[in-house]
């Protein structure tokens, strides 16, 4: 039987809404299925900025890791919480996970940006393994010089695939239905499609926004912004649903929309797909290695009028959404399964661990 010597620091609840603790979810699942698990520790907080009551439920926490453990560290808390790291680096296997570099989040000035980034590769440096979710990260951290041999991609998965007969059913008549599942914060570019959408109010659709407003002030933008284009009976907040109430918007959307400014990989996007959407994004960050093709339309990043046309063309044109929709339903056969990353963040987590005792 294996030995649980692998600890899972989170930034926060693992059942927290976002494409990154379905991730971490899967992770821990992984190491706990087989046998590697020796805890969780979840340390609440502001992340990605840190106060004294995160430090030092931190440091409490990490001290009682025994020597010659592994933890790994969701990159959201590590950088912060570097202070508090840095002092076992030497008793311990610490791996970080990095879904994608604080420092390039959307929102920061060029001097925080820097900040940022400065801090994430001088604790990354120090550590033997970095765990990133898309190969567009990894060639992220090689260019900031961390070294290859460290790095290990792991994407994620999706569940296993949806009947998806219902696609093939005259859709019913009305407004087109589009869906966007993300949380509301700056990144995402919610903006940028209620901007877009704007020019099209000629047509008929409805846009259904999926998403916790962790970003209160973000949140309250967006209402304004729709409001101002006087869009509130089209274009509908729902904040966080449950597992039961997403399955249902994702049944009944026939568009998934999502112009992010950047991501490390996009979960939810990779979702869509899964449930047989044609998805119009970005080309920002993993999106293009993520997205399979036959499924996505992708405009340049913040150009609202690329995004206004993508969108008029798939509204206008049901033989094109038709041709979309028919190759997110092939896609969605070959996506890689959770199974399979999982069983690779394992191997990822453990080799490393190996070699320390090696």
């Amino acid at each position: 039987m294996s030995t649980a010597d692998v600890w899972f620091l989170s930034p926060g609840s693992l059942d927290t809404p976002t494409g990154g603790f379905v991730y971490d979810r899967h992770a821990v699942e992984g190491l706990r299925a087989t046998g590697r698990l020796a805890g969780v520790i979840e340390i609440d907080g502001p992340f990605p900025n840190a106060d004294t009551a995160m430090r030092d439920s931190a440091a409490e926490a990490i001290a009682r890791v025994p020597d010659g453990h592994t933890l790994v560290i969701d990159g959201l808390a590590l950088t912060p919480l570097t202070p508090i790291v840095s002092p076992h680096l030497e008793r311990l296997n610490v791996v970080a996970l990095i879904h994608h570099l604080l420092g390039d989040e959307t929102g920061l000035d060029a001097a925080m940006r820097r900040e940022w980034l400065d801090a994430e590769t001088a604790i990354l440096r120090q550590l033997d393994r970095v765990i990133v979710t898309s190969r567009t990260t990894a060639d992220r951290l090689r260019g900031l010089g961390l070294r290859d041999a460290g790095i290990r991609v792991v994407p994620p998965g999706v569940d296993p695939p949806r009947d998806l007969g219902f696609r093939e059913k005259t859709r019913p008549i009305g407004p087109l239905r589009l869906l966007s599942v993300a949380t509301l914060i700056p990144r995402k570019g919610h903006d940028l499609l209620i901007d877009a959408l704007a020019v099209l109010d000629d047509r008929e659709w409805r846009l259904d926004l999926v998403g916790d407003a962790r970003d209160a002030a973000w949140a309250e933008a967006l209402d304004r912004q729709v409001d101002a284009y006087e869009l509130t009976h089209r274009i509908v907040r729902h904040g966080a649903v449950t597992p039961v109430e997403l399955d249902r918007f994702w049944r009944r959307a026939d568009l998934f929309v999502l112009p992010s400014r950047h991501e490390g990989w996009g979960i939810a996007l990779v979702e869509a797909v899964r449930w047989g959407l044609p998805v119009v994004a970005t080309d920002a960050g993993a999106i293009p290695e993520a997205v399979p093709l036959p499924a996505r339309m992708l405009v340049p990043i913040a150009d609202v009028g690329a995004l206004a046309t993508a969108l008029a063309r798939l509204m206008d044109d049901p033989t094109e959404r038709r041709r979309l929709t028919l190759g997110a339903m092939a896609a969605a056969r070959h996506l890689r399964r959770w199974k399979a990353a999982a069983a690779e963040f394992v191997i990822a987590v453990t080799d490393v661990a190996a070699a320390g005792t090696a």
